[in-house]
């Protein structure tokens, strides 16, 4: 099993050897990255591979799992499994106001819930070496849901108002480089300080990020998920930004 973070290895010539291919990505406005969606986009046509997809999210997903599938299906890939995880919100607006859905999720709770989709992924993947696409699952549409159509309407550049006018505050910039190595549309540059250009597609994922807090935008330096920034790195305070 190989995993791959499409931010940092965006490479698609080695897929035709793997067997079984998961895909995951958070819902943003409802729906599925766009990241993820112009990564599938970039893969070759006919694939004739089953496939997999799984999400994050903290509120509504409205039709994320069908959007997903839809464009998964368009490669020649077959879905034969999906599921979906709780998680602390973390748009930044949200947490700004106080609303931090799900808060501290995923943790010990998450568990049982991984540990049943994970054995069923490996199930599926001993089941599938070798053999040709199995029969697709059912994913629903929901025609009914509002949000679905709100998600219609969710463009990058509408996201980047929402953010506004991004800034980086040059006391607090170490140069790490982090906001540039994550961001999933290769939007930064270091010039040495980090700069943005229309690529970004409002993910808000340098704010949160940025070891030092040192990225602002409408919210200034409120609401960030602080999580994320720990995690990549670890061998920094953990808890950095709360003396911001």
């Amino acid at each position: 099993m190989v995993s791959r973070n499409i931010a940092l290895n965006p490479d698609t010539s080695d897929i035709s050897s793997y067997d079984l291919i998961g895909f995951g990505c958070p819902v943003m406005g409802f729906r599925p990255t766009f990241s993820m969606k112009d990564f599938i986009s970039s893969l070759p046509l006919h694939l004739e591979k089953p496939a997999f997809i799984f999400t994050t999210y903290a509120g509504v997903h409205a039709n994320t799992f069908w959007m997903f599938a839809e464009k998964i299906k368009s490669r020649g890939l077959t879905v034969i499994a999906y599921d979906r995880f709780r998680g602390e919100v973390s748009w930044p607006i949200a947490r700004a106001i106080g609303l931090i859905i799900n808060r501290s999720q995923p943790d010990e709770r998450t568990l049982p819930h991984l540990t049943r989709f994970a054995k069923r992924i490996a199930t599926l993947a001993k089941n599938t070496k070798g053999s040709p696409p199995t029969t697709p699952v059912t994913i629903p549409f929901k025609r009914l849901n509002l949000f679905y159509y709100l998600s219609l309407m969710v463009y990058p550049d509408r996201l980047r108002i929402i953010m506004g006018t991004k800034g980086v505050n040059k006391n607090k910039c170490t140069h790490c480089g982090c906001c540039k190595k994550y961001c999933p549309v290769g939007a930064i540059t270091l010039t040495p300080y980090p700069s943005f250009t229309t690529s970004c597609n409002g993910c808000w994922g340098c704010y949160n990020i940025c070891p030092e807090g040192a990225i602002t935008t409408i919210v200034g330096t409120l609401g960030r998920y602080m999580a994320k920034a720990y995690l990549l790195n670890s061998e920094k305070d953990p808890h950095p930004l709360q003396k911001t």
